[in-house]
C-alpha cells in the first residue's frame, strides 16, 4: 500500500525530494502534496466530515447524506462561486454560454450523481478550489518542493511540536487507467496561482445512486493508485517530518526560490511570506525583518 518514510530534519527530507534524483522522481511520473498533519486523509475539501461548510452539517438534520445530497451541495457552491464572481465583474477560466445552461438544468446531476462533475464544469470547479471553495478537487504540485512549502507553511500556523507534517507523492504516469479517479491538469493561464505553483488536481467522482449514502474514499484508499503500474516505483509515498522542524523547512524553501511571494503573485502572497516568517518565529521575527 503507502509506501512511508520518516524524516528527524527538513534538510534529511529536501535532499530526499530533489528533483535532480531521476531515480527516485522520473521526470513526470510523481505529483506532490503537502499537509500539516500526518493523520490527515487525502480527501477533498468537499467530502471532510469536519468542516464546517459540507454536505453532511448541510443535510445533517435530514437523515445523512445520500449521493443526490452531495451532488446538490457541491453543484450549489459551485454556482455560488459563479455568481459572487459576476457580482465582482471577475471572468473565470473556463467560463461560457454553455457552461452556464449546463448548470441550469442541475437537477440531471442530483439524479445521476455518477455524472458529476461534467468535464465541461471542471476548469471553474478548479479556479473554486484555488480561491478556498469546497469541491471534489484535490490539489497537487508537480512540484516537489511546492508541497514541502506547504506543508510547512500551514504546520507553523497551527503549531503542534508533539505532530508530524507530511508530504504526499502520487504516481500518475498510469493515471490513464484509473477507474475511480482523475488527473485533471489545466492550462497555466486558469489562475496566476496555478501557474506559479505548478498545479494539478485529482477528481473524486460520486460513486453512489441518487437515494444511496454516499461515503466518500479518500485517495490513499483508492485501488487506482496502486493497480496497473509497471516498474519498482511505488503508487503513493508518505513523507513525515516532525512539526517542529517546520520553521528549517520553510527557509530552506525559501533559499530554493520557493516562498510565499512566488507562489502566490501580488499583494496576497507578499503578505503571505510576512505572515509565515511570523508564525514561525515569533520572538525573533522583528529581528529576522531586516535580512
Amino acid at each position: 500500500m503507502v509506501e512511508q518514510v520518516s524524516f528527524t530534519t527538513a534538510q534529511e527530507l529536501i535532499d530526499f525530494l530533489s528533483p535532480l534524483d531521476k531515480k527516485q522522481w522520473p521526470r513526470g511520473t510523481y505529483v506532490f502534496r503537502g499537509q500539516r498533519c500526518s493523520s490527515f486523509g487525502l480527501v477533498p475539501s468537499a467530502y471532510r466530515s469536519q468542516n464546517t461548510i459540507s454536505a453532511r452539517s448541510m443535510w445533517q438534520e435530514y437523515g445523512g447524506v445520500s449521493g443526490s445530497r452531495q451532488v446538490f451541495f457541491e453543484y450549489n457552491m459551485l454556482l455560488s462561486f459563479l455568481h459572487a464572481c459576476d457580482a465582482s465583474g471577475l471572468q473565470v477560466s473556463g467560463d461560457s454560454i454553455q457552461v452556464r445552461q449546463l448548470l441550469d438544468n442541475g437537477i440531471r446531476f442530483s439524479m445521476d450523481p455518477a455524472e458529476w462533475p461534467p468535464t465541461e464544469l471542471q476548469p471553474a470547479l478548479a479556479t473554486a478550489q484555488h480561491h478556498g471553495v469546497s469541491t471534489c478537487l484535490l490539489d497537487w504540485t508537480w512540484r516537489s518542493y511546492v508541497a514541502a512549502y506547504f506543508a510547512a507553511s500551514s504546520a507553523v500556523r497551527v503549531p503542534d511540536t508533539n505532530n508530524e507534517l507530511a508530504v504526499w507523492a502520487l504516481r500518475v504516469d498510469f493515471s490513464n487507467r484509473w477507474e475511480k479517479l482523475s488527473l485533471l491538469t489545466l492550462p497555466g493561464g486558469t489562475t496566476a496561482n496555478l501557474a506559479a505553483q505548478a498545479g494539478v488536481f485529482t477528481v473524486s467522482g460520486i460513486k453512489a445512486t441518487a437515494g444511496e449514502t454516499f461515503e466518500s474514499t479518500a485517495v490513499e484508499y483508492q485501488e487506482d493508485v496502486y493497480s496497473n503500474l509497471v516498474g519498482p516505483n511505488p503508487g503513493l509515498i508518505k513523507m513525515t517530518l516532525p512539526t517542529s522542524e517546520a520553521p528549517e523547512l520553510l527557509n530552506l524553501c525559501a533559499d530554493l526560490g520557493v516562498k510565499g511571494s512566488v507562489l502566490f503573485p501580488g499583494y496576497e502572497g507578499a503578505a503571505r511570506e510576512v505572515n509565515d516568517l511570523a508564525h514561525a518565529y515569533p520572538s525573533i521575527f522583528p529581528k529576522r525583518w531586516g535580512k
